[in-house]
């Protein structure tokens, strides 16, 4: 789908549900995508104002800033999404974040996720299963099979839990409704799908 196309379709979502940062999420990835960081700033904003615990928002506020010209927010946000990512154990946005800050020769707050995050049990959970929730980073609670079948399905087994994926349940809903998608259509699937991989955090396969 076109960018603008897909711009005007998360302002929808977002504007029929101020409180939902999914909306906000992909209406801040289409603004950065057509090169809008402004607005890109705007929409992250949100979403770490609505859900600070997400720090993939931190890691994608801190590039719109520094993309706009405004590097100094761009280092405050990061500093604030590596510890916040830290102490979740989200070590992808963690990393990055702190990447971004070494090569803007800015500090890097000292991680502590090996002490305070990773209990001497958590830890044994995770080898013993092989499991870690990609969006919330507990090592229990894996679905006992994949929801659906395919390649997405059997993504979303080993990667997330049953929380998350009930929160997915709950917020698909949203989605289906506010966006009048009709899930047996092509096009209404594909952008179901796209929602719940930005949702979930698969987007890296």
């Amino acid at each position: 789908m076109d960018v603008q196309k897909r711009i005007q379709q998360f302002k929808q979502m977002s504007e029929a549900d101020p409180e939902n940062e999914l909306g906000h999420f992909s209406l801040g990835k289409a603004y950065v995508e057509a090169d809008r960081f402004e607005e890109a700033v705007g929409a992250f904003s949100r979403v770490v104002e609505l859900k600070p615990q997400l720090s993939k928002a931190y890691q994608l506020l801190g590039e719109a800033y520094d993309r706009s010209g405004r590097r100094d927010k761009a280092i405050e946000i990061m500093t604030q999404g590596v510890t916040v990512a830290d102490g979740q154990g989200d070590r992808m946005p963690r990393d990055a974040m702190a990447g971004a800050l070494r090569e803007w020769d800015a500090p890097v707050p000292e991680f502590h996720s090996s002490e305070t995050v990773e209990s001497p049990s958590s830890t044994a959970a995770a080898t013993a299963t092989g499991f870690a929730c990609a969006r919330c980073s507990q090592p229990t609670g894996q679905l006992a099979k994949a929801p659906f079948k395919g390649p997405l399905g059997e993504r979303i087994f080993q990667n997330i839990c049953q929380n998350c994926w009930r929160e997915w349940i709950e917020m698909g809903t949203k989605v289906i409704n506010e966006l009048s998608l009709v899930l047996s259509s092509q096009a209404g699937q594909d952008t179901y799908d796209q929602y719940m991989v930005e949702f979930l955090q698969l987007e890296n396969p």
